[in-house]
Formats: structure tokens, C-alpha cells, sequence
């Protein structure tokens, strides 16, 4: 949080980041029909963990403003200890809580080599229970310290810890390949719904139960994916797909899951079943593909919602509705290029955490080579993940 932002500022940040994140599935949109900004609910773990880190290296600000009056010393809070100093054992339990086989943003990653750094992960700390708001308490099984001297310390380390590694470089080179692949990603809906006039958008993802959290790895996940979507030429469910945008994540308390567009011919498919479509895909993930360790969220049951806030993005879409494929790309889109929740095995081939579609031909005139014997219901876009 920048010092110097007004009130104002302030607000229309935390709204612009409540619409931003209305189709993450983890965002009720029932709750926030008024779009009222809530940390509690709005930001994942790991985005706290990243705004936390974002805080601190981008300002010089001191933890704390010491005051000693001879018999003792007092405290004056600062915007960094009102905004994060209660939840430092959760920023400790989310890093325990990450497996040490992927790498992560570079925030994310600053704080692990931190955390580790100083101890911060000995399992025999409790910090989530024995973490008091007092900045004066002092923790016997950590040298002693008090609160406000942990904190401070582990503000200073990730600030040494960000320019030793040059990590604020990989953050803007990551940026900058987020609004490459944003932009690329706008041009492809475009090209979608230049090519048919009506598109039937389905927003749903797909995961794990709790129980099978932690036994998933991403390799696991890119075998269930190719199997759910390699028979698409022949199963009636997925008829009609025209275009396709899958990114993988790692949550905490999620594990692996992706964020699955679907793009349905609006003339082929029933427009009024969006909902329909995207819970049956689910089940399928769940029953068939997964045996039952699957679990999905439909983001499409929640259409209706998203419209009364002015946010509609997903069910039929008209190529001549200029407001929702705005939508679509702000919120949808945006959303899936966003920077945070990035991960990447840090052993093994490299995966592709992202995939969409091939561009159609939009050109009548070109006829390129032999055309395939292939059903009209699949011709579009043969959806197999790789």
C-alpha cells in the first residue's frame, strides 16, 4: 500500500481488484453483489503472501516507530505493521504449506529463501497459535525477540534478499510476458468471433478433492486433462468446440487445479444451456476421468450474478455485443494472465502452464493441403491439451 495514495485511490483499487477477480472460482459473487472489497475473501493465500512482499521491497518504510521515555520502550504504528503484522503466522503456515518441487513468483519465492533463512519453519515453532498482537510479547523459542523485532527482521531480510537476487528484473520480464500472452489472448477471441457470429462461453475449473490434495502432483493433472479431452472427436459432450484457454495454478489448501474457457458454436449448441454444458463437463471430470478423486467448480451458474453487477462475460455471446466481449477479456482473460499464483516444476521437461486454440481461418479462400475427413460437430477445434 503506497503512503501517499488518498482514500479514494484506495477504494477504487480494492474495487477494480474485486471485479478482477469475479471469475476466479473461489470468489462468491452472491457476497459481493456490491462489489465491497474484503481481503478475507477476495484474495487467495498466496496472493496475500505476494502483496505482503509487493508492500514491502517497492517502499523504505521503517516496521516501526520507536519511542523510549526512559522506563520503558512504546510503539507507534505504521501502515506495514497495521496492514500485515497479525497475519505473519499465516504468511509462515502458507509457506510450510507449498511443495519444495515447484518454483513460484518471484515474491513468493523471496519469502521461502526468507522464511528459511531465519529459521522461520522449525515445525516445532507454533506460530499460528502462539502469535500474539501485542508487538512487545517475546518469544523464548526465538532468541527471545519480541514480535515487532521478528517481523522487522524479516522485513529487512526480504529487502536484502530482493536486490541480492536482482528479483524486482524477473518480476518486470514476467510482466511483460503477461501483457504479451494477454494481448495475444484478446486478438485469438477476436479472431473466434470474427469467424462465428455467436459463441457460447463456458467458464468452469477443474481440481482435486482435499483428500487427494496432496497426493496430485502436475503430472497427474496433464494425464487427466489429455484423457478428458482426447476423445472430444467422438464424444457428443464436447461437440462443437470452436476455440479453447486453459491455464494450470497451484493453490494452497487447492493443490493443481486449472481455469478451463470453452468456446461452443452458438449455432450448433442450445444457447441457453451454458450452465448445463459446463456442469456436465464437470461431472465428467469427476466421475469418468478422475474415478471420483475430481472436483470441479461451474463458474457458468453464477452468469446470471455477473450481469447484475455489469460484469457479464460467459453463456451466449453475440459477436455484435461490443460490452461483454469487453468483459470477457478484462475479466476472463485478464484474470487468467494475471501474475500471480505462477508455478513451474523445478525438475523434469518444461510444461506448458498455459494453452489456448489455434487461430481459425478467417480467409474463405484459403484452402490449405487436403481437408481432413472429420464430423462437422469437431471440425473447429480439436481440444487436446499437450
Amino acid at each position: 500500500m503506497n503512503k501517499h495514495e488518498t482514500l479514494g485511490q484506495l477504494c477504487a483499487k480494492r474495487y477494480e481488484l474485486t471485479c478482477q477477480r469475479l471469475y476466479d472460482s473461489q470468489f462468491d459473487p452472491i457476497k459481493h453483489k456490491r462489489s465491497v472489497f474484503d481481503s478475507k475473501y477476495i484474495v487467495s493465500h498466496s496472493d496475500n503472501v505476494e502483496s505482503f512482499v509487493n508492500d514491502v521491497v517497492l517502499n523504505n518504510e521503517t516496521i516501526w516507530n520507536y519511542f523510549d521515555t526512559g522506563d520503558e520502550k512504546w510503539y507507534e504504528r505504521t501502515s506495514l505493521e497495521k496492514e500485515y503484522f497479525r497475519s505473519f503466522p499465516d504468511f509462515i503456515e502458507i509457506v510450510k504449506r507449498l511443495p519444495p518441487m515447484y518454483e513460484y513468483s518471484e515474491h513468493v519465492n523471496a519469502m521461502i529463501a526468507c522464511c528459511h533463512d531465519m529459521g522461520l519453519l522449525d515445525r516445532r515453532h507454533d506460530w499460528k497459535s502462539d502469535w500474539g498482537i501485542d508487538p512487545k510479547k517475546t518469544y523464548p523459542y526465538y532468541e527471545g525477540l519480541t514480535g515487532s523485532e521478528i517481523f522487522s527482521r524479516l522485513v529487512e531480510t526480504l529487502r536484502l534478499d530482493w536486490k541480492r537476487n536482482k528479483r524486482q528484473a524477473k518480476v518486470n520480464a514476467r510482466a511483460k510476458e503477461n501483457k504479451f500472452r494477454y494481448q495475444k489472448y484478446c486478438r485469438y477471441i477476436d479472431a473466434l468471433f470474427k469467424k462465428w457470429s455467436v459463441l457460447v462461453v463456458l467458464r468452469f475449473d477443474l481440481g482435486y478433492k482435499d483428500r487427494d490434495t496432496y497426493n496430485i502432483d502436475i503430472n497427474d493433472m496433464q494425464i487427466d486433462l489429455f484423457n478428458m479431452f482426447v476423445n472430444t472427436r467422438n464424444n457428443p459432450l464436447f461437440a462443437f468446440i470452436r476455440g479453447h484457454i486453459v491455464k494450470l495454478e497451484y493453490g494452497v489448501g487447492r493443490g493443481i487445479h486449472c481455469h478451463v474457457v470453452l468456446f461452443l458454436d452458438g449455432s450448433k449448441r442450445n444457447k441457453s444451456s451454458h450452465v448445463y454444458f459446463a456442469q456436465e463437463m464437470g461431472k465428467y471430470w469427476e466421475d469418468v476421468v478422475t474415478k471420483g478423486r475430481g472436483n470441479y467448480w461451474n463458474v457458468n451458474a453464477n452468469a446470471d450474478h455477473y450481469d447484475e453487477l455489469g460484469r457479464g462475460a460467459i453463456g451466449p455471446i453475440n459477436c455484435n455485443d461490443a460490452d461483454k466481449i469487453k468483459n470477457l477479456k478484462k475479466y476472463v482473460v485478464g484474470y487468467l494472465c494475471k501474475g500471480t499464483q505462477y508455478f513451474r516444476p523445478k525438475e523434469g521437461p518444461k510444461l506448458r502452464l498455459f494453452r489456448k486454440g489455434d487461430f481459425p481461418d478467417n480467409n474463405p479462400n484459403n484452402k490449405r493441403g487436403r481437408p481432413r475427413k472429420v464430423s462437422e460437430s469437431n471440425a473447429g477445434d480439436p481440444f487436446i491439451p499437450n
